[in-house]
């Protein structure tokens, strides 16, 4: 035993390997902790502009409503406008065309009328 190393050697040299193999744990543990904390930065970036954007389109939709109910409250009027002159030319149009039957009917009277003269 006289050319075998110490126990105390060896177990020391065997923490040391054991602490060697720690250390690169550590390192490499380390740099993907870092890598995940610039990831969720990101994210977090991300999340922040999809949030404005949603604010925005729950404005944009807010604008889009209220701009249709304008517009369905003046189409509305013309249109309510439109039927009443539809309505009215309708009426008219029956009356001129009853002038103008009894006139096509009156013909006969008023060209003997006429050759009466």
């Amino acid at each position: 035993m006289s050319s075998s190393l110490p126990v105390s050697m060896i177990v020391e040299m065997t923490l040391a390997v054991l602490l060697l193999a720690t250390l690169l744990c550590c390192f490499s543990l380390e740099r993907r902790l870092k890598n995940l904390r610039q990831d969720q930065d990101s994210l977090n970036g991300t999340v922040r502009a999809l949030n404005g954007a949603i604010v925005n389109a729950g404005a944009s939709i807010a604008k889009l409503r209220a701009a249709a109910e304008d517009a369905d409250k003046t189409l509305g009027g013309k249109v309510n406008s439109a039927r009443a002159l539809v309505d009215e030319l309708t009426l008219l149009t029956s009356v001129c065309e009853r002038i103008a039957n009894r006139m096509e009917g009156d013909q006969p009277r008023s060209q003997a009328l006429r050759a009466v003269r």
